[in-house]
């Protein structure tokens, strides 16, 4: 989805014609917007507890709303109607959120890894599958990354 907000931008930073510029802009939009709705699950899921739930929300918050505050200052009015430098910004940022989007994703998957050694493959404990989950004996509750926790890739 990145690389497609990606495409958006530098077509809306290149391109002078008004119908390419429109089109690129519903390529970024098609790139970021549904973007929001992927990393808010992937962050409140990643946790392992209702704190640590609370703060990442808050954090993923505050992290987020500095992006008008890089706004007003990324679009000045000397630049209109192309804003070429901003149009640069928001492809770059767009690149870079799908590259770290890549990044957290292997890291995830080593992390379920080593959670994979350290308790052994991951169960399915609903009712009728391969293991009674009153069966599990633990000091850690499943949600607060006990043996039946894996991070959501």
């Amino acid at each position: 989805m990145s690389t497609i907000g990606f495409i958006g931008y530098v077509l809306l930073a290149t391109v002078k014609v008004v119908g390419v510029r429109y089109f690129g802009v519903f390529l970024a939009a098609a790139g970021i917007f549904p973007s929001i709705a992927n990393i808010l699950p992937w962050v409140l899921n990643n946790q392992g507890s209702d704190t640590r739930r609370g703060m990442g929300i808050a954090i993923l918050n505050i992290v987020g709303q500095c992006g008008p505050l890089l706004g007003i200052n990324i679009f000045p009015k000397n630049e209109a109607p192309l804003y070429h430098k901003g149009m640069w910004i928001c492809a770059a940022f767009t690149l870079f959120t799908g590259f770290l989007a890549f990044c957290l994703r292997f890291l995830l998957v080593w992390e379920n890894k080593k959670l994979d050694q350290k308790y052994g493959p991951k169960l399915d404990i609903r009712p009728g599958h391969d293991i009674d989950p009153s069966s599990i004996k633990t000091d850690v509750g499943e949600e607060n990354y006990g043996p039946t926790f894996r991070y959501v890739l």
